[in-house]
């Protein structure tokens, strides 16, 4: 090696300590000014499902950065919580249980130097995912629907929540999760569907986004099976029904024209009399309790189907069950709110050819929810289309089961 490369060799080196004494230079050091800011103090606190929100006096110092919240959730997970100079309250959260925790408070200033810590002593309120299940439980709220099963609930405090739907295996002895979904919805409904009708056993648990779990609800259910109920209708009178037979219309026959099976549309119609006025209600008996899954409505379609959704073609009615019906009211349950809804979105008088095939193919409505099993029905018209004070229907189909 000759004394030129010995001198290139001896620079290089030298040049690599150089670039690393800079670098070293140019990484950040914590700034530390002055003393530890004083603690917090005098706190009070507001219990919150799953945790508190915890108000205190902030120490005085112009170095204060913000306030730390450290504690340590039931699955042994330590979490913190911030706050800043501008706030005097912190929130923890995401306690599994309800009841007495430990709070560590600091006062952080500059530098990320720490004060003297303050254990704060909160009771956490009844956890969310708590609560929810809670709402299960105390309404029966897991029942058998068609093709399936459905789960109702309450989430008060709107928090994201998984739901974790399992059923026992083949064998009858292990558990297998088949379905998961998700919501954070203030009030809702889980629908499983797909599920034969034969009696198994159900169960579901929920998780919230701190992945605490709720105790496991099961229940031994009979998904429903669906089918076109066939049994002849008949009209009944009660003493309040509110319409009268419009005979005055050719067209028009009595009540039970509805249930004929004939969707005789443009033809034979249930039609009342102009001066019924509304809300209206007409009563009938199936004969045997159902439960209705769903129902199509199939409006009278005049000589100019250019005239649907209009007239006396219902746009907003209620259904109501009974096993022992009497004129009030108060001896019927409402099944369902319902609402006639034009493709088209068009004003009344404008139809287009979506609007004419629904109507020709009948108005579908599914019927939610665990409202029970009833013979006898009524069928409550609020508004109809063309505002007017009467009725006209060519048929009304039900599905369900006994």
């Amino acid at each position: 090696m000759n004394i030129i490369q010995k001198i290139q060799i001896a620079l290089s080196i030298a040049v690599l300590i150089a670039v690393s004494s800079c670098e070293k230079d140019l990484v950040p050091k914590a700034l530390k000014s002055g003393e530890a800011p004083g603690p917090v103090k005098n706190y009070t606190y507001q219990s919150i499902p799953g945790g508190a929100i915890i108000t205190y006096e902030l120490p005085e110092g112009s170095d204060l950065r913000y306030v730390k919240a450290t504690y340590t959730l039931n699955s042994g997970v330590t979490r913190e919580a911030k706050s800043t100079v501008y706030k005097n309250t912190i929130q923890v959260d995401g306690f599994a249980n309800e009841g007495e925790y430990d709070i560590q408070l600091n006062a952080v200033g500059l530098g990320d130097v720490e004060s003297i810590p303050l254990i704060a002593k909160i009771k956490a309120g009844r956890p969310s995912h708590k609560l929810l299940m809670d709402s299960v439980k105390i309404n029966n709220s897991m029942y058998a629907a068609f093709g399936g099963l459905n789960i109702d609930f309450k989430n008060y405090t709107q928090s994201s929540m998984v739901f974790h739907l399992l059923a026992k295996d083949a064998t009858g002895t292990n558990w297998k999760e088949i379905q998961t979904s998700y919501s954070s919805a203030r009030a809702g409904r889980i629908r499983a569907r797909g599920l034969e009708p034969v009696a198994a056993e159900y169960a579901v648990f929920v998780t919230d986004r701190w992945n605490n779990r709720t105790d496991t609800i099961s229940v031994t259910l009979t998904p429903l099976k669906e089918a076109l109920i066939t049994t002849k209708f008949a009209a009944l009178t009660l003493s309040n029904d509110t319409w009268e037979h419009h005979t005055a219309q050719g067209r028009a026959r009595p009540l039970v024209i509805l249930f004929d099976g004939q969707r005789n549309q443009n033809g034979s119609i249930f039609q009342t009399k102009p001066t019924s006025g509304l809300p209206q209600w007409f009563t009938f008996d199936m004969t045997q309790a159902f439960r209705l899954s769903r129902f199509i409505l199939y409006p009278d379609i005049p000589p100019s189907d250019r005239n649907v959704y209009a007239a006396g073609q219902p746009m907003e009615f209620e259904l109501w069950g009974s096993n022992s019906p009497t004129a009030s009211f108060d001896s019927w349950t409402l099944v369902g709110n319902f609402k006639s809804v034009k493709p088209s979105g068009s004003p009344l008088g404008i139809v287009t050819a979506d609007d004419i095939a629904q109507a020709r193919a009948g108005e579908e409505y599914e019927v939610e929810g665990n409202a029970g099993s009833f013979r006898y029905w009524r069928f409550k018209t609020i508004s109809t289309w063309g505002n007017v004070l009467y009725l006209q229907l060519a048929e009304l189909t039900f599905y369900g089961a006994l």
